[in-house]
């Protein structure tokens, strides 16, 4: 008797609920249908708009830093940046390719200091890609010496890390198919120099993402810049990153340019001129046993005139690259700041869901203000997830394009709501005049 009361009133309340969903008919959810597909494609089309990166970025840095206490500062790298007052001096005269026997010179010195691996974000391309071994005679006697001042770093049980990358094989665009590493000066050395390694020092099309391997059209597998430096300084974290399912192309927190300032008597960013010049025993406080990236940032077309060369938006503000390059070791060296992208079946499935949710509650005859409210549970429900699976399961959910859903399914139907009962105030006011 009582399962059977029980079953009658669950079906007269079930009833209740989905009357307001059958009425609504089939132009209605055909309807959602359109709205649920339209939100998903626009949610895709302005995810890499640049107009939304610097507050996606922004909203990306509070998230991976909400539960960072005291000063942040790099544990494992230092900069060594070639500013106006090296690249725009006497030393390199504002020669491009750089003077490889002043770079010469800077890798002795940061070697003498201690210098655990030195990695150099330098273009070392070969200028005839069709003759990887050819180099121009005049270049030819400073790349000797570039070549043994790397040698001596192999000697002193050091290592180094040079800058290569990867291009399309002729009739391919860029990411559309198989790949080849391009031609290098420094090639035909790398026999004769067991402590070099090389990587790609190219960054995935969203620079939260850590560059991982590429697998090139001979098989090979091509480490990024940033891993292969990983793989000298912990080879364990190295294993781990490219045996991973998405073989190191991870979400890492990142560093700021204030990040990186002085403090506590610790310098964490030169120039050339002052790894030349400064006190070698402050040299090797500074850089002994760390990893140091030797980069650019200097000025475009003169001395303080024009803009900053290799410079890029990030989540942690405006870097030079190789300081882009810095935060991907720092984060991997800190296995914490790096978080697996939740798969796109996944991140669909939740847009979906969160859709439905509200286009129920939109169904239901209840108050604009709950439908209102509805909305406002949905954003926050989006945003509170994406926080909870990052900081508790390192899981991290771009939020960005269940909002853009559930904000054009909502402003949508509620335009149509408007629309209906200006109509039926119309045809009532039409009735009292007549």
């Amino acid at each position: 008797m009582q399962t059977t009361l029980f079953l009658s009133r669950a079906a007269a309340f079930l009833r209740t609920i989905s009357r307001p969903v059958v009425r609504k008919g089939w132009w209605h959810w055909a309807r959602f249908a359109l709205l649920l597909a339209a939100g998903s494609y626009l949610g895709h089309e302005l995810r890499d708009d640049k107009r939304f990166t610097d507050i996606r970025f922004a909203i990306y840095q509070y998230q991976t830093r909400a539960q960072r206490r005291g000063p942040v500062y790099p544990q494992h790298t230092v900069l060594v940046l070639l500013n106006d007052e090296d690249f725009w001096g006497p030393r390199f005269e504002s020669r491009e390719p750089l003077k490889r026997d002043e770079l010469a010179i800077l890798l002795d010195k940061l070697n003498q200091a201690g210098a655990d691996t030195v990695a150099l974000d330098l273009d070392f391309f070969s200028p005839i890609p069709d003759k990887p071994d050819y180099e121009y005679p005049g270049f030819l006697a400073e790349d000797q010496l570039l070549k043994a001042a790397i040698k001596r770093m192999c000697d002193a049980g050091r290592h180094v890390v040079l800058a290569t990358d990867a291009e399309p094989v002729a009739g391919y665009d860029a990411g559309t198919g198989p790949e080849v590493e391009k031609a290098s000066i420094y090639t035909r050395w790398l026999p004769e120099l067991p402590c070099v390694l090389t990587g790609y020092t190219d960054s995935p099309d969203d620079l939260r993402k850590i560059a991982g391997v590429k697998v090139l059209q001979d098989g090979r597998s091509l480490d990024s810049f940033s891993l292969a430096m990983v793989k000298v300084g912990d080879p364990t974290v190295y294993a781990s990153m490219v045996n991973s399912q998405d073989k190191g192309f991870r979400f890492g927190e990142f560093l700021t340019p204030e990040d990186f300032s002085p403090r506590n008597g610790r310098q964490f960013v030169f120039n050339g001129e002052a790894v030349r010049n400064m006190d070698p025993n402050l040299l090797r406080q500074a850089v002994a046993e760390r990893e140091v990236l030797l980069g650019v940032h200097w000025h475009s077309y003169a001395e303080g005139i024009g803009h900053y060369v290799d410079m890029h938006d990030t989540p942690g503000g405006r870097e030079p690259g190789t300081m882009v390059l810095a935060n991907y070791v720092e984060a991997m060296r800190n296995e914490t700041w790096t978080f697996t992208a939740i798969s796109d079946r996944t991140v669909g499935i939740l847009e979906w869901a969160m859709a439905c949710c509200l286009a129920l509650v939109e169904a239901l005859e209840i108050h604009t203000a709950w439908k209102w409210t509805a909305f406002v549970l949905c954003f926050l429900l989006s945003v509170g997830l994406s926080f909870v699976l990052l900081q508790n399961l390192g899981l991290f959910l771009d939020f960005f394009i269940p909002i853009v859903i559930i904000v054009v399914h909502t402003v949508v139907e509620h335009l149509l709501e408007m629309r209906r009962e200006l109509k039926h105030a119309k045809h009532l006011i039409k009735e009292l005049r007549s």
